[in-house]
């Protein structure tokens, strides 16, 4: 039985190439991973941790007028 070592890819997504020519440490499609633990700073490939709502009503977004371009901010109060 042959031995096949496969690596995380480190390097994120690259769709430019087909999965024979594909640049190392690449892949042609993730879903929810991330290559690097943000605790603890250092490169090791896992799952990315599950969010939680913060509302519980919608608070924006329709067909018409789909939310994009959200982002998480954190203030810090200065004494």
């Amino acid at each position: 039985m042959a031995t096949l070592i496969l690596q995380f890819p480190m390097m994120g997504v690259n769709k430019n190439f087909a999965a024979t020519t594909q640049p190392p440490f690449t892949s042609p499609r993730m879903n929810n991973s991330r290559p690097r633990d943000v605790l603890a700073n250092r490169a090791r490939g896992g799952q990315r941790p599950g969010y939680e709502k913060a509302y519980n009503q919608q608070i924006g977004g329709s067909s018409d007028r789909p939310v994009i371009a959200i982002c998480q901010v954190t203030t810090v109060k200065v004494s």
